[in-house]
């Protein structure tokens, strides 16, 4: 009834018979990369080979999947997992490309009520990330998943520019459980950066206000908004109603403290004296996702009780097109900002 035709699945080459494999290691500047190391696990065992000088190693394997490690010096080490099931010659030509080795650590830092339902879920501590750094005259880019709290980071490489110039390094991170998005922005590179997840946020919001602020020599640790204030003219208006805060993170339920309001100049103080640098930055995302982010003041030293006014709410805003940034703001004694003149410069 098969009209002579073996119906039977046929067993892939590889599964007996050996495959040539020639493994061409491309370093991070393109080109061979010489005197690579890689391991390699076929079916059978585990082996290690090097590049020779135009970065090219040969092996014969044994089996169908292949596990690969490459590393060497001043690389970040690369693996790779090979499927050889579809191969009918026996013979396999495999490109990797390495990259340096890392140089900037990454920390995810979650606020103790970023659980779904008020509280901390070891399933839950997990964010989606991804990343962007103009370094060294080009881009680098990468994404995945990462454990956060606890001193979890990743490690990147962020290197500097011709001049001695850092470029800049924008990192987006979401938690699993909720749409809220935090962005990391900052230009200047030390040893790390600290990455605050956004609480889980139930209601729906019209601005989220989140900050990423930490000791210029210590990203571990980070620091929580201790007040939210808004000045119009020379009013400190009462947001009590409006407005709540969770950690390093605070959001406009709605703007009914603010209708018929002027240009609005929003300001925050932390609940730490540091008397250190902060280095950082705060993002204001609208309830549609769109966001504007500003770096903390480089070269100025935080103390308690003073505030940094970072952006304006322009007469009218509802969406991330009214909210203005302001660049270069450094921090100020609370009875400095008795008029709104810095929003008059910037809104409409």
């Amino acid at each position: 009834s098969n009209y002579g035709l073996d119906l039977r699945k046929v067993a892939p080459r590889c599964s007996y018979k050996m495959t040539w494999l020639q493994i061409v290691v491309e370093g991070p500047k393109g080109g061979g990369f010489p005197n690579a190391m890689i391991s390699i696990q076929d079916s059978k065992q585990m082996g290690k080979l090097c590049t020779d000088r135009n970065g090219v190693a040969k092996a014969a394997v044994k089996g169908c999947h292949l596990s690969m490690i490459v590393w060497g010096k001043d690389l970040q080490s690369t693996i790779r997992q090979v499927n050889l099931e579809n191969n009918k010659s026996g013979k396999q030509t495999i490109y990797i490309k390495v990259n340096s080795k890392c140089n900037f650590l990454l920390n995810f830092d979650m606020d103790s009520s970023s659980g779904p339902l008020g509280g901390t879920f070891d399933t839950y501590n997990t964010v989606q990330y991804q990343y962007v750094a103009k370094s060294g005259g080009h881009q680098v880019t990468g994404n995945g998943i990462a454990a956060a709290g606890n001193g979890n980071a990743i490690c990147i490489n962020w290197e500097p520019l011709t001049g001695g110039k850092t470029g800049s390094l924008k990192v987006q991170a979401v938690h699993p459980t909720s749409a809220e998005i935090s962005i990391l922005h900052i230009t200047k590179q030390n040893v790390g950066a600290a990455v605050n997840i956004p609480p889980y946020i139930e209601d729906s919001y019209k601005f989220l206000i989140c900050f990423n602020s930490y000791p210029a020599d210590d990203p571990d640790f980070t620091t929580n908004i201790d007040s939210l204030k808004a000045y119009d003219d020379d009013e400190d208006l009462d947001l009590s109603s409006s407005v709540e805060e969770d950690g390093n993170c605070a959001w406009f339920k709605d703007l009914d403290d603010l209708t018929d309001r002027e240009n609005t100049l929003l300001a925050i103080g932390w609940n730490e004296d540091t008397g250190e640098t902060l280095e950082g930055n705060a993002y204001i995302m609208d309830c549609n996702g769109k966001f504007a982010t500003v770096e903390l003041p480089k070269e100025n030293t935080y103390e308690y009780d003073q505030l940094w006014p970072f952006a304006c709410l322009c007469a009218g805003a509802k969406d991330i097109s009214g909210v203005k940034v302001l660049k270069n703001q450094d921090f100020v004694d609370d009875d400095s900002l008795n008029d709104n003149s810095k929003c008059d410069s910037v809104c409409p």
